[in-house]
């Protein structure tokens, strides 16, 4: 009988070069080189029943990611499962947990960043914050067929925050993720150079948590 397991995992350092279909093909690999029995569809071309809730963008390190599939043996623990998984896994790749999931992946609805922008001053966080609360932050996002659709973020936010600290700005922000809408948060850096303002040198952009619809942590 088959059994759900989630794997929740983080991605950092220099896997964020690592594309969404290398992660892919990577994870694959993973499963099978820490020999845990995950069910492969049937039929003429098999592979790897897998289901990524919230796929990475390239250039963004993550502390928490998801990952479902299905066991075909019972007897294989989670525990187990998290064992073998953390002894095949690459530098930069750190297994969290494993365990049965409790949420529905169409109930992802929001995630949490971390920008952290360096060679930053009083003047560069006071453009910053007057486009965060501004009524159209205007930003161009490419979807498929390189189609172009015209957005305004201020309608996205869920909340914001910035923090200064000597040459660096900290900008914290919740926006959409999940199966009926996604936007990328790199999408303000865009719209922050497109207004005309100096663009600030990018040290690290973080995904941090993943939310159901009431803000409660995506499990």
């Amino acid at each position: 009988m088959l059994r759900s397991v989630r794997v929740f995992y983080a991605k950092r350092g220099r896997m964020k070069y690592v594309s969404h279909l290398d992660m892919n093909r990577y994870m694959i690999r993973l499963f099978k080189s820490a020999k845990i029995p995950a069910w492969y569809t049937e039929g003429f071309n098999q592979h790897l029943y897998m289901t990524f809730a919230l796929p990475m963008s390239l250039g963004l390190t993550t502390d928490y990611d998801v990952i479902d599939l299905k066991i075909t043996d019972d007897d294989f623990t989670n525990e187990q499962i998290l064992k073998c998984l953390k002894e095949k896994a690459a530098e930069g790749i750190d297994i969290l947990n494993v365990a049965e999931p409790w949420c529905k992946v169409p109930e992802l609805k929001y995630a949490s960043y971390t920008l952290t922008l360096r060679d930053a001053d009083a003047d560069l966080l006071k453009s910053f914050e007057k486009l965060l609360h501004s009524n159209a932050i205007l930003a161009e996002k490419k979807g498929k067929k390189n189609k172009v659709t015209l957005l305004n973020l201020a309608e996205k936010i869920r909340s914001v925050d910035t923090e200064i600290t000597g040459d660096t700005l900290t900008v914290r922000v919740v926006l959409p993720a999940g199966n009926q809408e996604t936007v990328n948060p790199q999408l303000f850096l865009q719209s922050f150079e497109g207004a005309g303002n100096r663009r600030p040198e990018v040290v690290l952009i973080n995904r941090d948590m993943l939310y159901t619809e009431n803000m409660q942590k995506f499990e």
